[in-house]
């Protein structure tokens, strides 16, 4: 069985670590101002799986078992829930691609009721996607919807300058008289034209400081995020985002100064979102987890019980899964290496082995993680740093359950 950690939800500057829908049950009603979602898109799959932990692998079969169909309802049990957590002034927008936002449209349309529906936003961006079958792919989609008839928007923050010709021949119009015919009665704001529904935003490129940093390929441009927050909600609102990878949104939501909440399902995104919101806060940042049962990790398949291993302390899983050289990962930082044993009384020849793939690779740190060790196992470690200044730390699986739930790393 899976034990919870923290189950009592605190609402507010908090990363929980899970499957969102778990998570989204326990939270009461009505006490989100703002909800974006940037959910696995219906589109190439093993893209999704971006740090092979193994949640995110559970979680990647789950949602994939049968097509379209199957990821819909997959995804309406998700956005009933968030529909629930909304106050009654609430809004919601789905960040989705041609591949599904036909079917998801219908799916909110159910949720939300029709009447709700407010936007079908298109962000452009120049870029990849070009064919010479087709005309270029170069959007994704926002389904923006309200909680119910009265909802907060403030356009005045994605406000751009008017063009020169408006100005020319409408300059005397604005910000102190209403318009005639050409305007319909409607006001001209000092501070630029109403925002329309296409936004032209570029990507982050893929040598940008930002993208290397955080390694994360669904990585979104901070300028999409501030103009939904800044647009959707007011200081101290408290913004939500149960699909938040490497955590844009929360990070943008802190520097708007709005309260935040985030789920992820793997815990290598969840420690990499800590990381990043610790460079802008000086408090703590709680992670709080699910912890597998000793006796249930004994069952994972080999490469699921690895990758976990390895997300759980915070690493990258070696890109090798077979003739790996004695080496399953590295940590985040330091890149030491790690090795990973599904076994109990893990002894002298694992860790014999484990110095000679240090050796091999001109290091002197590693960990090696197993259920339990042999006092042999103990004294293989004491003679290699005393004899070849090798620092092997054994680990077992219970200590790393321990550094998951205290969210260190």
């Amino acid at each position: 069985m899976l034990i919870r950690i923290g189950w009592i939800v605190k609402l507010g500057d908090s990363i929980y670590c899970g499957d969102n829908i778990v998570w989204m049950k326990k939270m009461p009603d009505e006490f989100v101002d703002l909800c974006y979602i940037d959910p696995p898109f219906f589109s190439n799959r093993q893209y999704e799986i971006i740090f092979n932990d193994g949640e995110e692998i559970r979680s990647f079969k789950d949602r994939w078992k049968g097509g379209i169909n199957h990821y819909v309802e997959w995804m309406s049990d998700r956005v009933f829930e968030i529909h629930r957590l909304l106050k009654k002034t609430g809004t919601f927008y789905l960040h989705c691609d041609w591949h599904a936002s036909h079917y998801l449209k219908v799916m909110c349309d159910d949720i939300f009721g029709q009447k709700n529906f407010q936007n079908e936003v298109v962000w452009y961006y120049r870029g990849a996607g070009v064919s010479r079958k087709r005309w270029a792919r170069r959007h994704d989609v926002l389904l923006f919807y309200s909680r119910s008839s009265k909802w907060f928007f403030n356009p005045d923050p994605a406000r751009q300058p008017y063009a020169k010709a408006t100005k020319e021949r409408f300059g005397h119009y604005i910000g102190n008289v209403r318009g005639g015919r050409d305007f319909g009665q409607q006001e001209l704001n000092p501070l630029g034209k109403h925002p329309d529904d296409v936004w032209t935003i570029q990507p982050i490129a893929p040598s940008a400081k930002e993208r290397r940093t955080y390694s994360y390929p669904t990585l979104k441009p901070r300028p999409l995020l501030e103009r939904i927050i800044s647009t959707s909600s007011k200081e101290g609102d408290l913004v939500f985002d149960p699909f938040c990878g490497c955590g844009t949104t929360l990070y943008v939501a802190e520097l708007l100064k709005r309260k935040w909440l985030g789920i992820d399902v793997s815990p290598t995104a969840c420690r990499l979102m800590k990381r990043r919101l610790s460079s802008i806060v000086d408090r703590d940042i709680e992670i709080i987890g699910v912890k597998y049962d000793i006796e249930e990790l004994k069952q994972f398949e080999p490469f699921e019980f690895q990758n976990w291993v390895i997300g759980s302390l915070g690493g990258t899983a070696s890109a090798k899964k077979t003739r790996d050289m004695g080496i399953d990962g590295y940590t985040f930082l330091e890149r030491d290496p790690i090795q990973v044993k599904q076994s109990e009384h893990v002894g002298r020849i694992a860790v014999d082995n484990f110095e000679t793939a240090l050796t091999r690779i001109n290091r002197n740190k590693g960990i090696i993680v197993g259920f339990s060790f042999t006092k042999d196992a103990h004294e293989e470690v004491a003679r290699a740093k005393r004899e070849n200044g090798l620092e092997i730390t054994l680990m077992t699986i219970e200590e790393v359950r321990m550094h998951l739930s205290s969210g260190d790393g």
